[in-house]
């Protein structure tokens, strides 16, 4: 009895502290993205797959070992793109000069294999793509796309989608698909504070100008974070059985790669969640055919900035 009503006490006191969340906004502080996350502050939630503000960061603390994908995935037999997808932290927090995001997962097994995605949905905002930056799958080029196979519910419509390669090389897209900022290596952008550095190969740190994303004060972002593994800047794909550089679980083989997202891990409310959206693709649907790729409903993380 003791317990149960433990359990009760914790859980409203989660519900009042997110209240007050929503209401106070998160204020933020300066980061710098230094190939050292430090200055990452704040301390997460003991509970897993729980959102906090400490110290000016809104922190996801998300579930260890859910980097499953639909619930079947496995790594590639390679040790070098062994683990590495599995998301245990996602931070985000703000100045009047940039937007922060920071991304923990379990340390892969060499620092280039990972691949992450940001989907970035603005509350009150009409348009925006439901296609996450897919790109032309006859090119393959990271620079359009990152061919995660993932699209969201139209409720979550994103105006901005980014993508991050562990080769420190991260691409920004419009709500038309259209690049509008890019990095191409640890020291190299081609526009001023668009940066990426990692940290301990299992941390990624970003910046993105506030001239480039908008002003957030006083907004309410919904944003869709997703993790897989790398191939030639973009997600790498997942095969029915696991290769040497492929990972297994999914759909088709090389000759023919089906439309299952190419997505280990979300930052979602619980594994059970994440399953049955990341299972939600058409198996029977052409690979690359948009109407076949699973739908991200429920898998987000709500961000209110302080005004």
């Amino acid at each position: 009895m003791k317990l149960r009503v433990g359990l009760v006490t914790l859980a409203v006191m989660l519900a009042i502290s997110s209240i007050v969340f929503a209401a106070e906004g998160l204020k933020g502080h300066s980061i710098k993205v230094d190939k050292n996350d430090n200055d990452w502050i704040g301390t997460p939630a003991e509970q897993e797959n729980t959102a906090i503000i400490s110290s000016g960061e809104f922190i996801w603390k998300d579930a260890k070992g859910d980097d499953t994908g639909p619930g079947k995935y496995t790594y590639p037999t390679s040790k070098d793109v062994a683990k590495g997808a599995d998301l245990r932290e996602f931070r985000v927090t703000w100045d009047k000069y940039n937007v922060y995001f920071l991304i923990k997962c379990a340390r892969p097994g060499n620092w280039w294999a990972p691949y992450r995605i940001i989907g970035i949905h603005k509350e009150g905002e009409k348009d925006g793509m439901t296609v996450l930056g897919q790109g032309d799958p006859d090119e393959m080029d990271p620079e359009g796309g990152c061919f995660g196979e993932i699209k969201v519910d139209e409720s979550l419509a994103c105006q901005y989608v980014i993508g991050i390669a562990s080769t420190y090389k991260m691409w920004m897209w419009d709500a038309k698909g259209k690049t509008i900022a890019r990095a191409t290596g640890e020291k190299s952008t081609d526009t001023p504070g668009f940066l990426v550095a990692d940290d301990n190969w299992n941390a990624v740190e970003i910046a993105i100008p506030i001239e480039l994303i908008g002003n957030p004060a006083g907004q309410t972002w919904k944003i869709v974070v997703g993790t897989g593994m790398q191939d030639a800047d973009h997600f790498r794909e997942v095969y029915e059985e696991a290769t040497e550089w492929h990972g297994g679980g999914g759909e088709g083989d090389e000759d023919e790669s089906g439309s299952d997202p190419d997505i280990y891990d979300l930052a979602s409310p619980s594994m059970e969640i994440q399953e049955q959206e990341l299972g939600s693709y058409k198996a029977s649907a052409h690979a690359g055919d948009p109407d076949g790729f699973c739908t991200i409903k429920d898998s987000y993380v709500t961000v209110t900035f302080a005004k």
